[in-house]
């Protein structure tokens, strides 16, 4: 938008909010990349839930087992890609939007050999504001996370359990 005056106004209220939920989304894929997911389950709400095809974990200590299992297995390189971030609905302090999914992942340690992506998927979460009231202190969680697989290399073998 363009005031009588010439000046460019600044970003809006939904640039703002799609910028920042994106940039959370990010976030939490960086730490499953490039840490070893222990962080995860902070990106979400103490009751949050995380499901995977058919499989939901409920509240941050089941998500928390999820990443603790993954580590377990050993090492393992993944790629989280994550596009197409569209906000479908924001409502009374809450936002739900979806979002593209591409992953790349194979076992072992870097660097792998050249893969083909063995998940496509929409990825649908419903954030909230938590903490306090005042904008300054209070922060998006992820309150549900539901990954819906569209593309899946046969044989592969995801690193969470998805039945």
């Amino acid at each position: 938008m363009t005031p009588e005056d010439g000046t460019i106004a600044g970003p809006t209220l939904a640039t703002l909010l799609h910028t920042e939920l994106s940039m959370l989304v990010t976030a939490l894929w960086y730490e499953i990349d490039h840490g070893d997911g222990s962080q995860a389950a902070g990106f979400f709400t103490p009751d949050a839930e995380l499901t995977f095809s058919r499989r939901t974990f409920r509240g941050t200590e089941e998500i928390s087992g999820v990443y603790r299992d993954r580590t377990a297995r050993g090492p393992r390189v993944s790629r989280h890609l994550m596009s197409n971030f569209h906000v479908l609905r924001h409502e009374n302090g809450q936002v739900e939007a979806v979002s593209a999914l591409v992953l790349y992942a194979q076992d072992g340690t870097p660097p792998v050999p050249t893969t083909v992506p063995v998940l496509i998927a929409d990825v649908h979460d419903r954030f909230v504001r938590t903490g306090e009231t005042d904008e300054q202190t209070s922060r998006w969680r992820i309150a549900a996370r539901r990954i819906e697989n569209r593309f899946l290399m046969p044989g592969d073998v995801l690193a969470v359990p998805t039945e």
